[in-house]
């Protein structure tokens, strides 16, 4: 049975026949070879300066927030005179979270790792494209 289609494959190919380009197929290949490498990409970043400087406030105050607000010696909160807060009589929502300086550290490590290697991967990024 496969024999069967094995020959009826080879003579419907040998029907149709080798069919050759044309005369100018190298040539209009490499036309359109040189109009795509004409095109260029316009780069548009996946995070814009703006949303990064909105990321960038929320982090900074959420930062600030736990260290103002934390109940532990890390805190800058116990510096300042407030005796009007107890006229405002509004409950510390974060009264039970404490800050370790050890967990401060690391937060602030990485962070410092992440501002870090973000330029290195960019500058090798753009000269392996570039």
């Amino acid at each position: 049975m496969e024999e069967q289609y094995k020959n009826d494959i080879q003579n419907l190919v040998k029907e149709a026949g080798v069919e050759s380009p044309s005369v100018n197929f190298v040539h209009n290949v490499m036309r359109e070879i040189e109009v795509s490498s004409q095109k260029s990409l316009n780069y548009t970043p996946l995070i814009s300066k703006r949303k990064w400087l909105i990321i960038v406030l929320v982090i900074i105050s959420i930062v600030g927030v736990l260290l103002l607000l934390s109940d532990n010696e890390v805190s800058v909160l116990h510096t300042f005179d407030l005796s009007f807060y107890e006229i405002i009589n509004l409950d510390n929502p974060f009264s039970g979270f404490t800050l370790r300086k050890t967990t401060l550290y690391g937060v602030l490590f990485l962070a410092l790792l992440f501002f870090v290697q973000i330029p290195i991967l960019k500058r090798r990024i753009d000269s392996n494209f570039s």
